[in-house]
């Protein structure tokens, strides 16, 4: 144990570094009543939000504040704050925190307070990044030499975050991201699984696998929720129209939905979003295919946002949609990222979020302590 805190240690910090560090004695609190996933009411979808990428740990309140207050006032009620950890690439060993990218615990911990008072509901995704990647590998090719070793670091890693989630009064903690070459190892996740809940005693638990990989994954059942992200190919050319989508993702949607009856737990799309790019439809999940903004670009985000929520925005079996992402940028015409700001994409996100009042996230949330 000494030596993952050490390797996590390395770049966090003093403050999260004592905080990491410090004893842990959840027994001594007698725990909350458990969140409960807010059960959809007339075809609403429960939790209606979108993701912040948390990736500075310079006065993070200031810097982040600002984007929840955007995001109360789109209309949404919850939000996902997704942060890094990283390893080197695919095939080393250590996982670090860097402190110039992830806030503090107690700016962490402030920061879910200021949304949860704001309305928004938070759910925290710890991921692991890859800083040199090798070529094109990324964080589901991962191959670490010594696995054990691995898992000790990465368990370390999420109960970090547990704490800080539980401390500010997180709905939800996702324990992995598309982490597709650990999925087959049914019982380190279990093991993760169950040493994470006492430290998130009150939060509910999810995974957040890949929209291809989602079938193969054996430890849904030790988890509160399904965390799946809609990458899916839903067209084979550019600029295609609404009908169109509606056609390609119809048939997702009963697999999906014929998938997760056998599994019995809600889902929750963790992240549903289209770059405003010619194309976006075919590879939705390659930002670098056509890096152009133009109308037609952002015409087919529009229509994208505007069949997914045809066929899924009024969907029973779905605890909540985070639509990703909304940033800092100004957004609008010269833009050809993921965030709908400023453009017409926005306009069907509002129009949601509305249809969806006066529901509003539950009430009974993890007391701050």
């Amino acid at each position: 144990m000494t030596k993952t805190i050490g390797l996590l240690c390395i770049a966090l910090g003093a403050a999260a570094a004592a905080y990491l560090m410090a004893p842990r004695t959840p027994g001594l609190v007698d725990p909350p009543a458990p969140t409960t996933l807010q059960a959809p009411s007339e075809g609403v979808v429960p939790y209606r939000g979108l993701a912040i990428q948390v990736h500075s740990g310079y006065r993070p309140v200031a810097t982040f504040e600002p984007l929840l207050q955007e995001v109360a006032e789109l209309g949404a009620n919850a939000v996902l704050f997704s942060t890094p950890g990283y390893m080197e690439h695919a095939r080393s060993q250590s996982i670090y925190i860097d402190a110039r990218k992830v806030p503090a615990p107690g700016d962490f911990q402030e920061l879910i307070r200021r949304a949860n008072a704001l309305g928004l509901r938070v759910f925290l995704m710890p991921i692991v990044l890859l800083r040199n990647p090798r070529g094109n590998e990324w964080r589901g090719q991962i191959e670490p030499p010594d696995w054990e070793d691995w898992w000790a670091q990465y368990t370390e890693f999420v109960l970090y975050f547990a704490d800080i989630a539980r401390e500010g009064g997180a709905a939800g903690l996702m324990v992995g991201s598309e982490l597709i070459s650990t999925e087959k190892m049914t019982d380190r996740w279990t093991r993760l699984i169950a040493a994470v809940r006492p430290r998130f005693y009150g939060g509910r638990l999810g995974y957040s696998a890949n929209w291809d990989h989602f079938r193969p994954i054996e430890f849904w059942d030790k988890l509160d929720f399904i965390g799946l992200t809609s990458y899916f190919t839903l067209a084979d050319r550019r600029n295609p129209s609404v009908e169109e989508i509606v056609a390609r993702w119809e048939p997702i949607r009963r697999d999906v939905l014929a998938w997760q009856r056998h599994i019995n737990k809600p889902i929750l799309f963790t992240e549903v979003g289209w770059c405003s790019q010619e194309g976006a439809a075919t590879a939705p999940w390659n930002y670098y295919q056509n890096q152009v903004a133009t109308p037609a670009g952002h015409e087919e985000q529009r229509r994208l946002y505007e069949a997914f929520v045809q066929v899924w925005g009024a969907t029973p079996e779905l605890t909540g949609v985070i639509w990703w992402e909304w940033t800092a940028g100004p957004g609008g015409a010269d833009d050809f990222g993921y965030s709908p700001r400023s453009k017409p994409a926005e306009q069907v996100l509002r129009r949601w979020f509305a249809a969806g009042r006066p529901t509003t996230a539950p009430a009974t949330q993890p007391a701050a302590r």
